[in-house]
């Protein structure tokens, strides 16, 4: 049973990873080795719950237990002792991981799990420096982790089977969608989707075929749409009619050789598509600011994670 809960590293993923936590009635300790950062983050975490308040998934006469859970310390021995469970969100590099882990297993139980955020590293490297390195895992969330349900769990060579279960199990009851990776690769599943749109968005706009804003446009007005309820492959089962996925493959599917014969499959953003997503992106920053654009965000994606809850 996983109660007592570390997040080390308080950015922005560390902190709403604070506030889901906290969200579910577990007793979430926070540090930061930079005390203002740790400051920072757990201000953002009770924001984000007083937010959900507002979005009508907190009730009000249960924020301030929540707010209770939030526990800021300011030495990793008082965050790691009598943990269950470590939720790693510090900066995305072999150095750095290697530093932290190994300042975390003298002071951690060897029981107690070390799941990291993750988005790209691999765990079989990252977990070379642990004494007990099966109890380590990739948790990787997708932003904001206190919203989206999304967590990808990605063993490393030296993961027990037990481990994961344990996450995986504990994810679920909480009401997240873990899906497990059977090995790894670097961006594990989400990003790597991501990657392929978000490199043929740039490659679209590259080479003016449609302004930036049309082209988001397209996606989140076309394919997005059918994205929030089933994915690529549920998609084009159902769209091969009574033949299935099999006639969808065998004849819509046929056509899509001359799509990605056009595409592009540079590895490096070229500064053309840099310049021009830079200044494409001007004018909806000006027209709704950041700070703007996530509160909208936000408040969408409850009315839609409700909507599919249903």
């Amino acid at each position: 049973m996983l109660q007592n809960i570390a997040i080390l590293g308080c950015g922005l993923i560390g902190s709403s990873w604070a506030t889901w936590f906290a969200l579910q009635g577990q007793k979430t300790r926070l540090y930061d080795v930079d005390q203002t950062a740790c400051e920072r983050g757990v201000k953002r975490a009770g924001e984000n719950l007083r937010r959900l308040v507002d979005l009508d998934m907190l009730a009000a006469e249960d924020l301030q237990s929540a707010l209770q859970n939030l526990q800021p310390v300011k030495t990793l021995q008082e965050l790691l002792s009598d943990c269950d469970y470590v939720q790693e969100s510090v900066r995305e590099d072999y150095d750095t991981k290697a530093e932290v882990y190994r300042a975390i297993e003298q002071h951690l139980s060897p029981q107690a799990i070390i799941a990291s955020s993750s988005s790209g590293l691999l765990m079989s490297k990252m977990q070379e420096v642990l004494k007990h390195p099966s109890r380590s895992l990739i948790a990787h969330p997708f932003n904001p982790p206190h919203l989206i349900p999304l967590v990808e769990l990605v063993p490393g060579k030296k993961t027990s089977a037990d481990t994961v279960t344990t996450v995986r199990e504990f994810f679920l009851r909480f009401g997240k969608r873990p899906v497990v990776l059977n090995k790894e690769v670097p961006g594990h599943i989400a990003n790597r989707l991501a990657a392929a749109v978000w490199r043929e968005a740039l490659a679209l706009l590259d080479d003016d075929v449609a302004s930036l804003e049309d082209i988001d446009a397209a996606l989140c007005n076309g394919p997005g749409l059918r994205w929030a309820l089933m994915g690529q492959h549920a998609i084009y089962d159902l769209g091969g009619g009574e033949g299935g996925y099999q006639a969808f493959i065998d004849g819509i599917g046929r056509s899509f050789t001359s799509y990605w014969e056009d595409m592009q499959t540079w590895t490096r953003i070229p500064e053309s598509a840099r310049e021009k997503a830079i200044a494409g992106i001007e004018p909806l920053r000006k027209k709704c600011p950041p700070e703007e654009r996530a509160q909208w965000r936000d408040e969408k994606l409850v009315r839609l994670l409700k909507l599919l809850d249903e």
